[in-house]
């Protein structure tokens, strides 16, 4: 099955914030999981993820309407922007963000 880029998007936005909910990172568990059967094509998109988007607003659009979405009262506009801001870390510089993230969890 192939997909568009918009859904090839969505899908790492998706199992982005899943690992960094994984990791405490958004203090909380996230609304949608990337399914069983998904894994194997989110881990290819992940090694990709550089040419996936043209820039980081688009992170910042897809997320910000899957949290509208499946979010039941309003998220403010600075923790959006600091989950974002995560999200295009995870993308950009993911060991020193997993380093930091791991250093909080097993100290």
């Amino acid at each position: 099955m192939n997909l568009s880029v918009t859904e090839c998007q969505i899908l790492w936005v998706v199992g982005a914030a899943e690992r960094l909910a994984t990791l405490g990172m958004f203090g909380g568990d996230v609304p949608l999981r990337i399914p069983n059967s998904r894994i194997e094509l989110y881990l290819e998109l992940d090694e990709q993820r550089d040419l996936l988007f043209e820039s980081n607003f688009e992170i910042y659009q897809i997320f910000k309407g899957l949290v509208e979405a499946h979010q039941e009262e309003e998220i403010d506009s600075e923790d959006l922007q600091q989950m974002v801001d995560l999200l295009v870390e995870y993308k950009e510089n993911r060991t020193e963000l997993v380093k930091y993230a791991l250093s909080y969890a097993f100290a």
